[in-house]
């Protein structure tokens, strides 16, 4: 009943918004685009595929699960909502993930590659931005990712984001909440949230590539 309600809310958020609902997709049969990012794996399940464009920007969206193993051999079910923009910048920003701190176990299973980077040295983010999420990055472009997040992206990131985690990797930004059944409210608070995010990168980029 509760995947029935789940089904209803994302078709309606895509009708409302003229993207295409195509459901369940398989990442090894379907000829639709894979959305990558920290959550990709062998195993991990797509359901209420969906894509379109909005305010320019193209955007997907998606209900993953998929089991983690943790360092301890533990093996636990996670399920994320995931919505994805694509930027508009030519500029090559490196990679970093930004994840709240309740979410960081989640990263420690699956990703070990980055560094906690600390924040508010290239520019300035606020503490409390600071205490509440961590930005890792690969370290020989730790300066460029402390450059992009500056005070207002971070302070935004405060305001509207909430439990959220955000990637960027290959010109794309990936939104994930801990969400097996997302409600309309929450669909449309990671649209609108994610395409300010990306304004806010492709306005930022240039300042630092220049």
């Amino acid at each position: 009943m509760r995947e029935q309600r789940t089904r209803r809310s994302v078709k309606q958020f895509a009708d409302r918004l003229g993207f295409v609902y195509f459901g369940f997709v398989n990442q090894r049969d379907d000829e639709h685009r894979l959305l990558r990012g920290i959550t990709t794996s062998k195993s991990h399940t797509d359901h209420h595929y969906t894509v379109g464009t909005f305010d320019s920007y193209d955007i997907a969206l998606t209900v993953r699960r998929d089991t983690l193993e943790y360092p301890d051999r533990r093996l636990k079910d996670h399920f994320w909502t995931i919505l994805t923009v694509d930027l508009h910048t030519t500029h090559d920003i490196p990679p970093f993930y930004l994840t709240h701190q309740r979410a960081k176990e989640q990263l420690l299973a699956r990703y070990t590659q980055m560094t906690p980077l600390i924040t508010g040295t290239q520019a300035p983010t606020g503490n409390d931005f600071s205490t509440t999420y961590t930005v890792y990055a690969n370290m020989t472009q730790a300066i460029e990712v402390q450059q992009l997040i500056n005070q207002h992206l971070s302070q935004g990131i405060m305001t509207y984001f909430k439990d959220m985690s955000i990637e960027l990797v290959d010109d794309t930004l990936y939104l994930y909440a801990p969400e097996k059944h997302p409600s309309k409210q929450l669909l449309e608070r990671m649209l609108m949230n994610g395409v300010w995010l990306a304004k806010t990168i492709d306005t930022v980029a240039p300042t630092i590539y220049q």
